[in-house]
């Protein structure tokens, strides 16, 4: 997570390559604003916006 320009909290999504073991930004959505939804076999939602008023 980190801030982006507008100050607004932004998610990267990295997967990871099992032959290589490196991680690669994803490929659809790399960069997550407001929510971060991520698809199986790890699917996770987190409101972001929610989580910056912290």
């Amino acid at each position: 997570m980190e801030l982006d320009r507008d100050q607004k909290l932004a998610g990267h999504e990295y997967w990871l390559n099992a032959d290589t073991l490196s991680y690669f930004p994803a490929p659809s959505h790399p960069v997550h604003y407001d929510k971060l939804v991520t698809e199986p076999p790890f699917p996770i939602e987190i409101d972001l916006d929610a989580l910056a008023g912290f």
